[in-house]
């Protein structure tokens, strides 16, 4: 994971807001690899369940000690192992009602019912189908377990939810017990650069003009320069000044002799 400056409103001391820069944690999981996550739900629930949903995606998140207790509390919750880590697919009970009322093309159950025997089997059958795509977001896969709401809240690290726009909408829940390491790439070593051309120019002297002046400026005026030209130019690559030396000319070009010795030619 990386850490996100963000910001907060306060109230401060005046009684005016102010927004205090604090750091978040954020996850480094793929948003592609969530992407094929949530139309592979997207797939199962219409093979599934005979119903064509439109479905859409949380941003992957690490959340804290606290949301992950509300997030997972009563949850019905199946485990996969992975090899990069392991994963949890989470249906919430509220989310379990509706999704089981669906398969059984009915209203929402009243909010505290518990699920009947058949219904828990349908909820898991649903949720089996799914496991499979934890591939994306955990490596290749191995045994698939319950798990406690208590012990995922413990373990998960990273989470998103797939949400269905049914007729009553329910969310399914991904979790994953390590986030993925962030991608650095390997420094540029100067062999890569050797042939990369860099474009120079030497400044020889600097000066001032008054407005006024630079609006009547026409061809054949003068400009009076406050540095000497015996003092000598600058090499510039960009903005950034390389190096200090003598002006002349070199084979019939004008050159620039870094102090040192060292010549550097130019047009």
């Amino acid at each position: 994971m990386i850490q996100l400056l963000t910001f907060g409103a306060v109230a401060g001391e005046s009684g005016r807001p102010w927004r205090k820069p604090v750091f978040v944690p954020r996850s480094t999981l793929p948003l592609s690899a969530a992407c094929v996550v949530a139309n592979g739900v997207r797939e199962h629930l219409a093979r599934a369940l005979a119903s064509d949903l439109d479905v859409a995606l949380s941003e992957p998140a690490v959340p804290g000690p606290k949301e992950r207790a509300v997030l997972l509390q009563g949850a019905t919750i199946l485990r996969v192992r992975g090899r990069l880590c392991d994963g949890f697919v989470c249906v919430r009970p509220g989310d379990a009602r509706r999704l089981v009322a669906l398969a059984f093309g009915e209203n929402e159950r009243r909010e505290g019912t518990p699920l009947s025997a058949i219904e828990r089997a349908t909820l898991e059958r649903v949720m089996l189908g799914i496991v499979p795509l934890c591939n994306s977001l955990c490596g290749a896969l191995g045994a698939v377990t319950r798990e406690t709401p208590e012990r995922a809240a413990i373990e998960l690290v990273t989470y998103l939810e797939v949400r269905a726009a049914a007729r009553e909408p329910f969310a399914i829940g991904f979790g994953l017990t390590r986030d993925p390491a962030a991608d650095v790439a390997d420094c540029i070593e100067l062999e890569a650069l050797a042939n990369v051309e860099l474009h120079g120019r030497v400044r020889v002297g600097t000066g001032r003009i008054a407005t006024g002046d630079f609006a009547r400026l026409a061809p054949a005026a003068t400009l009076t320069l406050d540095a000497p030209l015996d003092d000598g130019g600058v090499l510039f690559f960009g903005d950034v000044a390389f190096a200090r030396g003598a002006c002349g000319v070199a084979g019939g070009r004008g050159a620039l002799r870094i102090g040192g010795g060292a010549a550097a030619s130019a047009s």
